[in-house]
C-alpha cells in the first residue's frame, strides 16, 4: 500500500471586483463619511492657518522691504532714527550661533545616543535617560538665565582666556573676553538641542536590525566595533533628521539667545564678540518699535526667520528622502 497523501485544498481567491465592493461599502458607512470628512476638515483647517499666517506676516512686513528694497537681506545696518534697517548681522548672528550649536551638540549627542542604546548597562541607562528627557522640559527663560549668571562668569574668566592661547584656534577667538558672545549664545543653544539630539538619534540606533549587528560580531568586531561600523551607519538617516530638527529649533530659540549673546548690532569679528541674531533682534526691538515703518520692519526680521527655518527644514527633508530611496535601491 503506497502512502496516503492529503490533498491540500487550494487557497481561495476573491475576486477584485468584491474587494472593490466591500470597500466600497465600507466607506459608505456613516462613519467611514464622517472619518474622511473630520480628516479632510482638519487637513483645510491647518493650511488655512499656515496660509494666514504666512499672508498676515508678508501683508505686515511689506511696508518695510518696499522701503528698503532687496537691500534689507544684504545690508548691516539698523537704524530705527534715520529708518534705515538691514538684516545682514542678524542674518549671520544666526547661522553663526545656530554653527556652533550643532558643532557642539551632535557630537556629544550622537556619542551619548550610542553610549545608553549600545554601550550602558540598563542600570546607568534608564536614569540618564529620564535626566535628558528632563533638559528638554526645562523652560528657555530658565536655561538662559543659567547661561547669563553661571556660564557667562565662568566663560569671561577660564573658558575664553584658554580658548584665546591655543595656537590654531586663537585666530577664532580674538579680541577682549566680554562673557556674553556669539560662542556663549552656541554653548547655550547646544544645551537647548541636545535632548532632542540624543532622544531622535536613540530612536534611530534602535531601529538598525539585529542582523546587522550579527554580522559584524560574526566578523570578530568588539562592542565599540560593531556600533562605529555597523549601528552609527545604519542609523544614518535618522541621525540626520534628529540634526535637522535640532537646527530649527536653534535657528528661532530667542529668550535664552537675547539674554546671553550680548546684542551688538554689529558683524561679529570672532566668536568671543557679542553680536545678536534674528530672534534676539525680534524679541529686544518689537516692543520699543513705533507703529509704521519701525514695526513693519521687525515684522520683516519675523518673515526672514520664517524663511530660512523653512529653507533649512525643506532641504533636509530632500535630504533625508534621497538617503532613503538610494538605501531601498
Amino acid at each position: 500500500m503506497g502512502p496516503i497523501t492529503l490533498e491540500e485544498e487550494p487557497p481561495r481567491l476573491v475576486p477584485v471586483a468584491g474587494v472593490k465592493e466591500a470597500l466600497r461599502r465600507r466607506w459608505a458607512r456613516p462613519g467611514g463619511r464622517a472619518y474622511t470628512a473630520l480628516r479632510w476638515t482638519g487637513a483645510a483647517l491647518f493650511a488655512a492657518v499656515v496660509l494666514a499666517l504666512v499672508v498676515s506676516i508678508v501683508q505686515a512686513a511689506l511696508p518695510a522691504l518696499t522701503h528698503s528694497g532687496l537691500s534689507f537681506f544684504w545690508t548691516g545696518t539698523w537704524d530705527p532714527t534715520h529708518h534705515t534697517y538691514g538684516a545682514a548681522v542678524f542674518i549671520v548672528g544666526t547661522l553663526v550661533t545656530t554653527f556652533v550649536a550643532l558643532l557642539v551638540a551632535v557630537p556629544i549627542g550622537v556619542g551619548t545616543a550610542a553610549f545608553l542604546s549600545e554601550l550602558a548597562p540598563r542600570w546607568i541607562a534608564t536614569p540618564l535617560s529620564i535626566l535628558i528627557d528632563l533638559i528638554a522640559a526645562v523652560p528657555s527663560i530658565v536655561v538662559g538665565l543659567w547661561g547669563l549668571l553661571v556660564l557667562s562668569p565662568a566663560f569671561e574668566h577660564h573658558v575664553e582666556p584658554f580658548l584665546k592661547k591655543i595656537p590654531v584656534l586663537e585666530w577664532f577667538f580674538h579680541g577682549y573676553a566680554y562673557g556674553p558672545s556669539i560662542l556663549l549664545a552656541g554653548v547655550v543653544l547646544a544645551v537647548m538641542i541636545l535632548p532632542t539630539v540624543v532622544a531622535l538619534s536613540r530612536t534611530a540606533l534602535a531601529s538598525v536590525a539585529v542582523a546587522d549587528r550579527e554580522a559584524a560580531r560574526a566578523l570578530g568586531g568588539t562592542r565599540w566595533q560593531v556600533v562605529r561600523t555597523a549601528v552609527i551607519p545604519g542609523a544614518r538617516t535618522g541621525i540626520e533628521a534628529a540634526v535637522t530638527l535640532a537646527m530649527g529649533r536653534a535657528l528661532g530659540e530667542t529668550i535664552a539667545v537675547a539674554m546671553v549673546i550680548g546684542n551688538l548690532y554689529v558683524y561679529p569679528h570672532s566668536l568671543l564678540s557679542p553680536g545678536a541674531t534674528l530672534g534676539s533682534a525680534i524679541i529686544n526691538n518689537f516692543a520699543e518699535a513705533l507703529p509704521g515703518l519701525d514695526r513693519s520692519a521687525v515684522v520683516a526680521l519675523v518673515l526672514v526667520l520664517l524663511l530660512i527655518t523653512a529653507l533649512v527644514n525643506g532641504a533636509g527633508q530632500v535630504l533625508l528622502r534621497a538617503r532613503t530611496r538610494a538605501a531601498e535601491a
